[in-house]
C-alpha cells in the first residue's frame, strides 16, 4: 500500500487542486501544489486539456460526478489499496494537468 503522500510526491508536478472559492489563501499545511480558479477549470474542461481526479466516496460519485472524473476515494484513507495504482499510473503517465476536487 502506498500512502497518498507517496503517491502525491510521485505526481507533484502534474496535480492541480481546485480552490472551492476564488480568492482563499491556502493554509500553510496545505499540500504544496498550485491551486486554479473555477473559470481556468472550466477552459481546461472544455478544451479536454485536463485530467480530474474525483476523491469522494464510490456512493457520492455514482450519484453525482464531473463528466469523465476518475474516482479515487482518498476520504478517511491513509493509505490505499493496491487496485488504486492503474489510476495512479494513469496520472503519472498523464501529460494533462491534473485536478482534483472533494466536493
Amino acid at each position: 500500500m502506498r500512502t497518498p503522500a507517496a503517491i502525491a510526491a510521485l505526481v507533484v508536478g502534474a496535480i492541480t487542486l481546485v480552490a472551492p472559492t476564488s480568492g482563499v489563501a491556502q493554509s500553510p499545511d496545505a499540500i504544496d501544489a498550485p491551486r486554479i480558479s473555477m473559470q481556468d477549470f472550466k477552459t481546461l474542461l472544455a478544451a479536454k486539456h485536463v485530467v480530474v481526479v474525483d476523491t469522494r466516496n464510490p456512493e457520492e460519485f455514482k450519484a453525482r460526478h464531473i463528466a469523465g472524473a476518475l474516482l479515487l476515494p482518498l476520504e478517511g484513507q491513509l493509505t490505499w489499496p493496491e487496485e488504486y495504482e492503474p489510476i495512479v499510473k494513469q496520472l503519472i503517465a498523464s501529460k494533462k494537468p491534473v485536478v482534483a476536487y472533494c466536493a
